[in-house]
């Protein structure tokens, strides 16, 4: 089975497609035959970007999976609309593609279209289609953020969190707080600043955030890529938006 190419929009391919948040049930049963098949096919990865800020504040409020996402009204507000998933992995271009292919397999109601280098989009049919990209990344020559040591530290230290949507529970590895923050602050986009400040505000919140640590550890991460002179950013967006 084939990956099939997708349908080139003169707008635009991204811009076609509907925005979700983690608790749109169609973006969810996306996340969940994804990382099953990730099981299935020894996919070692971790989720990051704002799908990786979404899965943790999801995992927050939900006290690790225990309360119904559909129940969490609390966290609309907090969750930032997109597209797509993102994640880190050692695994190869060759396992991808097998990944992809039994994906299909298995799913006769989804199909896989090639859209860009290492992006896929995921379309399940149904009453409502569904259409999420998926960007992997299979090794830190895939990834300019950051070292080397950082891209493979992120999967390896990755956290495996619970979550629950109706009668569907879903296990995703995420990558901790850290990793999820510094790449983010070289970037400094507005969503970027959006999803850092939600991610404390959370954590703060509901006591998973021990503010020294978490800026050491953030710290020494970008000192060590030698983009050490971003870490304001992360100070004043603590200074402007968190109190102790």
């Amino acid at each position: 089975m084939k990956i099939q190419q997708g349908k080139v929009y003169k707008w635009g391919v991204r811009e076609y497609f509907m925005n979700y948040t983690i608790k749109d049930k169609r973006y969810f049963e996306v996340l969940k035959k994804v990382t099953e098949e990730f099981e299935r096919e020894n996919i070692d990865y971790a989720l990051v970007g704002g799908a990786g800020i979404q899965a943790r504040l999801a995992n927050i409020l939900s006290k690790n999976g225990k309360i119904d996402m559909q129940n969490l009204v609390e966290i609309d507000s907090l969750l930032r609309k997109t597209q797509d998933f993102d994640v880190t992995s050692t695994s190869s271009e060759e396992d991808f593609v097998s990944f992809f292919n039994h994906l299909q397999a298995i799913n006769p109601n989804l199909s896989v279209f090639h859209e860009a280098l290492r992006s896929k989009r995921i379309h399940i049919n149904g009453r409502k289609s569904t259409d999420v990209f998926l960007n992997y990344q299979t090794g830190p020559t895939d990834f300019a953020g950051l070292d080397d040591n950082f891209y493979n530290e992120c999967i390896n230290t990755a956290d495996f969190l619970n979550l629950h949507s109706g009668n569907s529970p879903l296990g995703v590895y995420v990558a901790k707080p850290e990793y999820l923050i510094a790449p983010k602050l070289t970037r400094m986009d507005p969503k970027d600043i959006f999803d850092i400040t939600i991610l404390l505000k959370s954590m703060q919140k509901y006591g998973r955030y021990n503010q020294i640590s978490l800026c050491n550890n953030v710290k020494a991460l970008l000192d060590r890529a030698k983009k050490g002179e971003v870490f304001g950013r992360l100070e004043e967006i603590i200074g402007q938006n968190l109190k102790e």
